[in-house]
């Protein structure tokens, strides 16, 4: 059955108490399949709780645990989710992932696309690959914030600059999210000839009506190396590009502050430097 390893147990803690170690695998919390870190994350917050336990030696544990609302178990797991990390199935023609030269650690080729981990770590996801469950998982349990790889809201491009299908539908996925009141962070990768322009003006519009849902937008200049062959013919930022973009860029933001009382859009550090700006 699968579950989260524990890969470390404080000292005098309620774990260590339970003789809990290092290397045993917790499977149910409350007599349910344990599916992630959220999932032991909300169980251990309250103040009785039932865990089983497979350990090292494959012998079965149960344990009955009794403590104060929020006290920490003392258990750190080596993995957020029991079920693997659910991988990208977009083509974007952006990807940096794909312009990496070869030789390098294996994990720098792994492209995840779960949204369990924008939930946990601050992971940049796509959506494409949500279902019904999990969207239902994400109202219900008002899991937030999360960290969208937006793009566009132009789903006839997105599809198109993402090369899947299921792409098209951001819009209708981030005003759900917007309605469930979810905490929403969004990036633009920028690609010039794209993106960018009109089409970057009105997603960003766009984006802003769903504020407070939506926090903050980034954007982003698309990165390039050269070891982009077989890839999509793509454009860099000039340094008068570059300029265009961060003059209207300032004017939102001045608007933004006087509208919604915050910056809301912000640009990366790539264009300013570019433009010698500070």
């Amino acid at each position: 059955m699968p579950g989260l390893k524990i890969a470390y147990v404080r000292d005098s803690s309620i774990a260590a108490e339970l003789g809990l170690e290092p290397g045993d695998t917790v499977t149910l919390v409350n007599g349910q399949p344990l599916r992630d870190l959220i999932d032991f994350t909300f169980a251990s917050a309250e103040d009785r709780l039932s865990m089983t336990v497979i350990k090292k030696d494959n012998c079965q544990q149960e344990c009955v645990v009794e403590k104060e609302l929020d006290e920490d178990l003392g258990i750190a797991f080596s993995q957020a989710t029991a079920d693997g990390i659910r991988r990208c199935h977009n083509k974007c023609c952006f990807c940096f992932v794909d312009q990496m030269p070869p030789g390098l650690r294996p994990s720098l080729y792994v492209k995840d696309d779960d949204w369990r981990l924008s939930v946990l770590q601050g992971n940049f996801v796509t959506l494409t690959n949500l279902g019904p469950e999990d969207i239902r998982r994400l109202t219900t349990e008002h899991l937030s914030p999360l960290y969208i790889s937006v793009h566009t809201l132009n789903g006839q491009l997105r599809k198109q600059m993402m090369g899947n299908p299921q792409a098209a539908a951001i819009g209708d996925q981030l005003a759900t999210l917007a309605r469930a009141r979810l905490e929403l962070h969004c990036q633009i990768v920028v690609c010039p000839g794209l993106n960018d322009g009109a089409e970057l003006k009105q997603t960003v519009n766009e984006l802003a009506q769903l504020y407070p849902a939506v926090a903050s937008v980034a954007a982003v200049p698309v990165g390039l190396t050269r070891f982009r062959d077989r890839l999509t013919p793509l454009a860099s930022f000039t340094q008068n590009s570059a300029l265009a973009l961060l003059e209207w860029v300032q004017e939102q933001q001045k608007a933004f502050r006087q509208r919604l009382d915050c910056t809301f859009f912000h640009v990366s550090d790539e264009f300013y430097v570019l433009t010698g700006q500070e």
